[in-house]
């Protein structure tokens, strides 16, 4: 019974493709291992590029290695984890998560997870909140620090070797942190208006096409930079160039070659690379990728439970 639901689940997502999408048959989809003993879903978060992962399982974090899973747990004193981001060197960035006197506001304290343990990364002086957004292989942290949730946050940057001693981004209020490219180029989104790109003290806008006003950034790497529109995503490969990302797709994670992840309606996980179809992976059921490897794996999520079941594409 289960078997033929998930057969037909797959047909049905394959018929309902929108135009201009193809069916990918040199991709394969497998399970990646969970902890035992939990609800049997987690989600995928970060990779270093090489087929290694990170993300949650039951509020634990977890890392997927030749496709071994570990539970790395909770730190102590805290409710669970958010994972954000991984880099190369497989130091996870994330935020250890509490709710301070029975508040419904979560309070945070961004780490990263390296050589075994979590390490608190530094807080600003006068915020007692932090929580990490992206890092770089070399170890640059971008993320937001801040008192009351309700009140707003500060765009802050941890630098390589030394996380203890965290900066203010000299950018304006209403600018908030997404991501961080290899180069520290920091990928910001403005409060409804449009994306920018921050280095060295020098902030630009991403050029829009004519008409529209508002953008929302979604990553960058290696001086590409997805970002939404009303109008459909995008990729950029500078400031001021950018081409529409076809089929309708929606963008969640790209690497440095511009290998771009996400889904199409009702939720068909697809892949797509400039000057190419848009194409969908197999899949069970509704699905969408979360990170791209730099070797050219996708992982994502199979839907189903409170966070989905963990999934891995493989192309041949």
């Amino acid at each position: 019974m289960k078997r033929t639901s998930l057969i037909l689940a797959a047909t049905v997502a394959v018929g309902l493709l929108s135009a201009g999408t193809a069916s990918a048959s040199d991709w394969t989809m497998s399970y990646l291992p969970l902890p035992p003993g939990g609800r049997g879903t987690g989600r995928v978060t970060g990779t270093n590029g090489a087929g290694d992962y990170s993300g949650t399982a039951d509020g634990k974090l977890v890392t997927w290695t030749g496709g071994t899973v570990a539970d790395h747990g909770i730190p102590a004193g805290y409710f669970k984890v958010d994972a954000a981001d991984e880099n190369a060197s497989g130091s996870v960035l994330g935020s250890a998560v509490f709710y301070p006197d029975g508040s419904r506001y979560p309070s945070k304290h961004a780490f990263v997870f390296e050589n075994g343990g979590f390490q608190f990364l530094g807080k600003v002086p006068g915020y007692t909140n932090s929580q990490g957004h992206g890092t770089n292989d070399r170890g640059d942290v971008v993320g937001t620090v801040f008192n009351d949730i309700r009140r707003g946050s500060t765009a802050a940057f941890w630098p390589s070797g030394d996380h203890a001693h965290p900066v203010l981004l000299d950018v304006p209020p209403v600018l908030t942190p997404v991501d961080i490219d290899q180069d520290g180029t920091i990928l910001l989104n403005e409060q409804f208006g449009g994306t920018y790109l921050w280095k060295d003290g020098v902030l630009r806008q991403l050029v829009l096409p004519e008409g529209v006003r508002e953008s929302r950034g979604i990553a960058i790497r290696d001086g590409k930079v997805l970002a939404s529109t009303p109008l459909g995503d995008r990729l950029w490969t500078a400031f001021d160039t950018s081409q529409e990302v076809p089929g309708g797709m929606y963008t969640t994670a790209l690497n440095g070659s511009g290998l771009v992840t996400g889904w199409v309606s009702p939720r068909t996980p697809t892949v797509w690379s400039p000057g190419g179809p848009v194409t969908a992976l197999p899949s069970s059921g509704n699905a969408y990728g979360t990170v791209v490897s730099d070797n050219g794996e996708i992982a994502g999520t199979l839907e189903g439970g409170i966070d989905g079941i963990p999934v891995v594409w493989r192309r041949g």
